[in-house]
């Protein structure tokens, strides 16, 4: 891998002459300026974020450095989102990342004669990804991982803790894809559970009539009805889809690469790829201003949302700055990194490629 793609021209400068020593010197104490100026400014108006109006010129982006001598991407536009509340931000994020990764679970365990029904909510990575999983966890203050070969799994199967935390979070911020019908599933067995007022027989008929009940062909989730369908705006999802959601979603389910287009040259992609829910891509093509269609690959049973065009690449690049959590945001940064750097230069994609998929091999 080479170290251009972590350590800036200045500090690569700082080793490889002497003779720059002074005007180095110089260079940081304009940033320490800078850098406490800033400070003491977002003390005075109670603001800790730097929005940088940048722009994009000939494909090339702006880039800041920060305190930590790594770069960070500046929004391009210099328009900027409302901040949440980071609860408000966390859990719509993970009611994304559960649309594309989790998973509601009703299991039945015979117990001599009798059956006992067991509801999990699980989010399963591979263990390359554990902090992700590990930010979940510790956001919400409960659950547990465990690791089975290279998958890491972080479940909750307290009734209870289902009940207080995870249903407040899924009924504010419904999922958007087919797991809102296997949520519903999970809610109804938890109310079923709890009626003391029913026979046991009565609970285990119902239970299991949910457990193999089958979401109808076509089916949407109900969050849908708030949109103007067929979707062909951004005003037409009218806030169905936030972006606190899009993160968490591509966290789980996005894909940030590089392709062969020929022999000699590699260029960036990103894509997506659903079973089932083919409006939650068309939406996210829309957000994300993907020109291509969303087509359905029979052969793989699944609809996909892919691109490699260099406009949607750079709309991607700036939707996405400073917001993953977990293991995609180093992905993402690499592929940012390479693209404003390397874009064309087939030798630098080619080892960058391999080093990103050594990565997530480890």
């Amino acid at each position: 891998m080479d170290k251009e793609l972590f350590y800036s021209d200045i500090k690569k400068s700082k080793f490889s002459s002497m003779r720059k020593t002074l005007q180095l010197i110089l260079f940081y104490i304009i940033l320490y300026v800078i850098y406490y100026s800033y400070q003491m400014f977002y003390y005075l108006t109670n603001n800790y974020t730097i929005y940088v109006k940048m722009y994009m010129a000939r494909r090339q982006c702006a880039w800041l450095k920060n305190k930590r001598l790594f770069f960070s991407h500046q929004r391009l536009d210099g328009k900027h989102l409302y901040k949440k509340d980071n609860k408000i931000e966390f859990e719509e994020w993970l009611v994304g990342f559960t649309d594309g990764d989790g998973n509601f679970h009703i299991a039945e365990q015979k117990v001599g004669d009798t059956v006992k029904w067991n509801l999990s909510f699980k989010l399963t990575q591979s263990a390359y990804n554990a902090r992700v999983l590990n930010y979940i966890k510790k956001e919400l203050g409960i659950g547990s991982i465990t690791k089975n070969g290279k998958k890491l799994q972080f479940f909750i199967k307290d009734r209870k803790i289902i009940e207080s935390v995870l249903i407040p979070i899924f009924d504010k911020y419904p999922l958007l894809t087919t797991k809102y019908f296997d949520y519903m599933k999970l809610k109804k067995a938890l109310s079923i559970l709890n009626n003391t007022e029913v026979s046991k027989t009565y609970k285990d008929i119902e239970i299991k009539k949910l457990k193999d009940s089958k979401p109808p062909v076509n089916y949407i989730s109900p969050a849908w009805n708030n949109a103007r369908l067929p979707l062909t705006n951004v005003d037409s999802l009218n806030n169905v889809m936030t972006k606190s959601w899009l993160v968490g979603f591509i966290e789980a389910e996005g894909s940030f690469y590089l392709t062969n287009k020929d022999s000699n040259r590699i260029v960036h992609g990103f894509g997506l790829t659903q079973k089932l829910d083919k409006i939650v891509l068309e939406s996210i093509g829309i957000l994300l201003h993907i020109s291509t269609k969303v087509k359905y690959k029979e052969i793989y049973n699944h609809y996909i949302l892919d691109t490699t065009n260099s406009r949607a690449i750079e709309n991607i690049i700036e939707y996405f700055n400073n917001t993953m959590k977990g293991m995609k945001s180093l992905e993402y940064r690499i592929w940012v990194r390479s693209y404003i750097k390397y874009k064309n230069n087939f030798d630098k994609l080619y080892k960058i490629r391999n080093f990103v998929r050594k990565l997530r091999k480890n």
